[in-house]
């Protein structure tokens, strides 16, 4: 992310100026450089990569023509504010987008790749989901500083949701929202995890901790599943594929924080839940996705 490698230079470049002989006329007072007020934001949506076999297995192919992206703040959008929303423009089949002017100041949680399917009739081809793309958590509660470029925003087909679904099944699904709906992973709300290496290979044998109160922590890993490589079984950690799914109450929208167990090297992050949506969350090492 060229955001987060200009952001560590700026930081040094703060430290740099604070640290040197004042001159002029400060009286020795140095605030560095100023921080804009706005920042841009672009990249690609392409489709998340355990939907390829998928898809295929299922003989359909998959554009990005027609599908609306959307560059969100997350908590504002779950919580249905309108000034979470930066940008909304309909996608052609490159998948490419670009946000001019996301106001810093409306960032608290971060800023998201929102994707859906407001052109179909029937069925959408993608369910509701947003990728995060800037973790304030994650930058030690910064805002952005830079320009947030060659991100991606992953779009999760309605096979892939169907698949997990199937997988997690019904049933659980039920138990964990008390409700009286289909029983689907939508319906419920969920966070779909990649945990990935410094080059983005996805990591075996890895857990979420949610971070917090002991029994809002244990409830939350209650609700933590790992779907093996060919989506046929779950886990007690990552399979080779680094997933992990999140299983929303249903209820109102749920953020919380969390690490890797037992590797520093994945930084505390954001995370969070609400009903009829789906967050996709690359988890990485270190401050710059792969």
């Amino acid at each position: 992310m060229t955001m987060t490698r200009v952001m560590v230079v700026t930081t040094a470049c703060v430290l740099a100026a604070c640290s040197a002989t004042p001159t002029g006329n400060d009286a020795g007072v140095d605030a560095g450089p100023e921080l804009p007020t706005t920042v841009k934001v672009s990249g690609n949506v392409v489709l998340v990569p355990d939907a390829v076999a998928v898809l295929a297995d299922a003989g359909v192919s998959f554009t990005t023509q027609g599908l609306t992206v959307r560059t969100e703040e997350p908590f504002k959008v779950a919580i249905n504010d309108p000034a979470g929303i930066f940008a909304t423009a309909t996608l052609d089949a490159t998948g490419t987008f670009s946000t001019a002017s996301v106001p810093v100041d409306l960032v608290t949680l971060g800023i998201a790749i929102g994707v859906r399917d407001d052109t179909s009739t029937g069925a959408p081809r993608v369910v509701r989901s947003a990728t995060s793309v800037y973790d304030v958590a994650l930058m030690d509660g910064a805002k952005p500083a830079a320009d947030v470029t060659s991100v991606k925003g992953y779009a999760v087909p309605l096979q892939l949701h169907d698949a997990l679904t199937a997988l997690i099944t019904p049933a659980t699904i039920h138990g964990i929202t008390g409700l009286t709906d289909a029983g689907t992973l939508i319906d419920s709300g969920f966070v779909l995890g990649r945990i990935v290496d410094a080059s983005g290979v996805p990591v075996a044998g890895l857990t979420i901790t949610p971070l917090g109160a002991t029994a809002t922590a244990a409830a939350r890993t209650a609700r933590l599943f790992y779907p093996s490589a060919d989506l046929k079984a779950l886990g007690s950690a990552t399979s080779s594929n680094g997933l992990f799914v999140y299983v929303h109450t249903g209820g109102d929208v749920d953020t919380f924080q969390f690490t890797v167990a037992g590797h520093g090297e994945y930084k505390q992050r954001n995370a969070g839940a609400a009903k009829d949506a789906c967050l996709v969350l690359p988890v990485f090492p270190g401050l710059v996705a792969p």
